[in-house]
C-alpha cells in the first residue's frame, strides 16, 4: 500500500466520505432525518443492485443473498411490530445500512486494483478523523458537534468525558467508541495489505495512536486482539497443522482459566479488561438480562418495546451488536446474518487456499482477523448508524476476495493460427496478465487464454 494509489471506485470513496459526515448534516425530508451516510448509499443502492444483476463478471453467491434476507428480515420484522409507518422507517433504515453498506461494496470493489484503492482511501479517511479529534483530547472541547450545533439547531446528546487526565474524543462520530472501532477495526487488513514490514509496524503505530485518542477500551481490546493474531501467525508459519494447535491453545486457556479463577473468562475480560471496572459488570448485566428478552420472545423479537430489566438498570442501552439484533429481531434473524458471514468467510479462505498469489492470501488473512476482532468486539459493543453501516461496507469488501471479477475469456487459438499471429508481430510470446485481475489458481494464464493444458 506505500506505492501509488491504485484507482478507488468513486460510488466506494463516496460512501467512505459520508462515513466522516458529522449526523448534524443530516437532510430532512417529510419529518425524516437521513444522515449523510444514509443519504449516500439511498442514491447508491440502485446502481450496486443493477450492477449486480447486469454484469457478467459478478456471480450471486448463497452469501450475497442471505445478506438480502437479512435486510429484507429486519424490515418484515419492525413493520410487525410497529404496524405501519414507523416500523417501515426504522426496519427500512436499518435494512438500508446493512443491505445496502455490503451491496455497494460488493458491486464496486471487483478486483486487486478496486480492493487496494478501497484501503488507502480508508486509511485517509482515518487520517483526517484522527486530526480533528486530536484537539478534542488534548483540549477538552467537542469542536466539531459544538460548532455544527450552533450552526446546524441540531443538538447531537454529548458529553465530555475525562480519563486519565484526557478528554474522551468524538471527532465527527455519534460516540468515542465509534469514533475508536472506526481507527482500529481493520488494523490486521491495513498491515498484510502492505507489501513492506517496516511501512506496516509504522501504518500500526499510527492506529493505535489514533484509536487512543477515544479513550475506549473495546476499540483498544480490538487492536490488541489483531496485534495478537497477527504475532501468532508469524510465530507458527513454520508449525504444521497449526489451526489444530491454536485451537487447542484457546481451549486450553479457557478451561485453565475457569478453574483458576474465581470468575468465568468471559467475567474477567468483561470487567478486568476495561478502564472501568463497574461498566464492564453493568455490560455483564446487559447481557444476562438481554438474554432473558431472548428466550421470551424468539421468534421475532420484541421490536422497539423496552427490554425487561432491574429497575437499578435505569439506561435502556443495550452495548452489544448480537445481543440487540438477536433481542429486537429474534434468533432467526440472528442466525441468517451469522450464516451469512460465515460462508463469505468460508469462499474467501477457500478460494485464496487455492490460489498460488501470496499477495491475496495475506489479503484474506488480514481481512479475516478484522472480521474476528470485529464478532468479537460486537457482543461489547453496538454498531448503530455509522458503524453499523461500516461493517457490512467492510463485510462487502471480502467479494473480491471471494469472488473477483473474471476476466472475459477469449477464443481458442489454434498451434497454426498462433504461429501466423506471431510471425506478423500481433501476439508476443506469452499473453500478460491483465493488471489488477487476480491470478488463476494453479493454472498460467497464457494456457487459460490459449486453451492448452
Amino acid at each position: 500500500m506505500s506505492r501509488a494509489l491504485p484507482a478507488a471506485p468513486v460510488p466506494v470513496t463516496f460512501v467512505i466520505l459520508s462515513f466522516l459526515c458529522p449526523t448534524e448534516l443530516s437532510l430532512y425530508v417529510e419529518g425524516l432525518r437521513l444522515p449523510p451516510h444514509r443519504v449516500a448509499l439511498i442514491i447508491l443502492f440502485p446502481f450496486a443492485v443493477w450492477r449486480l444483476v447486469s454484469t457478467s463478471d459478478v456471480r450471486v453467491r448463497l452469501f450475497d443473498l442471505l445478506f438480502v434476507a437479512f435486510g429484507a428480515m429486519t424490515v418484515g420484522v419492525f413493520i410487525h411490530h410497529a404496524d405501519g409507518h414507523e416500523g417501515l422507517v426504522y426496519g427500512g433504515s436499518l435494512a438500508l445500512e446493512s443491505t445496502g453498506g455490503y451491496l455497494v461494496a460488493r458491486a464496486f470493489v471487483r478486483d486487486l486494483e478496486t480492493f487496494l484503492g478501497a484501503l488507502k482511501v480508508m486509511f485517509a479517511a482515518i487520517v483526517v478523523a484522527m486530526v480533528i479529534a486530536l484537539p478534542e483530547t488534548l483540549l477538552g472541547q467537542l469542536f466539531v458537534h459544538d460548532f455544527l450545533a450552533s450552526v446546524t439547531g441540531y443538538v447531537h446528546p454529548t458529553g465530555l468525558e475525562t480519563r486519565m487526565g484526557l478528554t474522551r474524543a468524538y471527532g465527527t462520530f455519534d460516540h468515542p467508541i465509534h469514533y475508536g472501532t472506526f481507527c482500529a477495526a481493520m488494523l490486521a487488513l491495513f498491515c498484510y495489505a502492505d507489501r513492506q514490514s517496516t511501512s506496516a509496524r509504522k501504518r500500526a503505530v499510527f492506529l493505535l495512536f489514533a484509536t487512543i485518542l477515544g479513550l475506549s477500551s473495546a476499540p483498544l481490546l480490538c487492536l490488541g486482539l489483531q496485534c495478537a493474531m497477527i504475532v501468532w501467525e508469524k510465530s507458527t508459519r513454520a508449525v504444521p497443522s497449526r489451526t489444530t494447535l491454536t485451537m487447542a491453545v484457546l481451549t486450553g486457556l479457557y478451561i485453565g482459566a475457569s478453574m483458576f479463577s474465581n470468575r468465568s473468562p468471559i467475567a474477567f475480560i468483561a470487567t478486568g479488561m476495561t478502564f472501568d471496572s463497574w461498566t464492564g459488570y453493568y455490560r455483564l448485566q446487559i447481557w444476562e438480562h438481554g438474554m432473558n428478552n431472548v428466550w421470551a420472545h424468539p421468534w421475532t423479537g420484541i421490536g422497539l418495546a423496552e427490554w425487561e430489566r432491574p429497575w437499578w438498570m435505569v439506561s435502556s442501552t443495550v452495548d452489544a451488536f448480537w445481543l440487540v439484533i438477536t433481542m429486537r429481531q429474534g434468533i432467526p434473524s440472528f442466525l441468517v446474518l451469522a450464516l451469512a458471514i460465515v460462508l463469505l468467510a468460508r469462499a474467501t479462505v477457500k478460494r485464496a487456499g487455492r490460489s498460488q498469489d501470496l499477495r491475496l492470501r495475506k489479503l484474506m488473512m488480514g481481512w479475516m482477523m478484522s472480521l474476528i476482532a470485529m464478532c468479537l468486539i460486537g457482543c461489547t459493543v453496538h454498531y448503530w448508524n455509522v458503524l453499523n453501516a461500516y461493517f457490512f461496507f467492510f463485510l462487502g469488501l471480502a467479494g473480491a476476495l471471494a469472488d473477483p471479477r473474471r476476466a472475459a475469456a477469449p477464443a481458442i487459438v489454434s498451434a497454426s493460427q498462433r504461429q501466423a499471429l506471431r510471425s506478423r508481430g500481433s501476439i508476443g510470446p506469452r499473453a500478460p496478465l491483465p493488471e489488477g485481475a487476480f491470478s488463476h489458481p494453479g493454472l498460467p494464464y497464457d494456457r487459460m487464454l490459449h486453451g492448452r493444458r
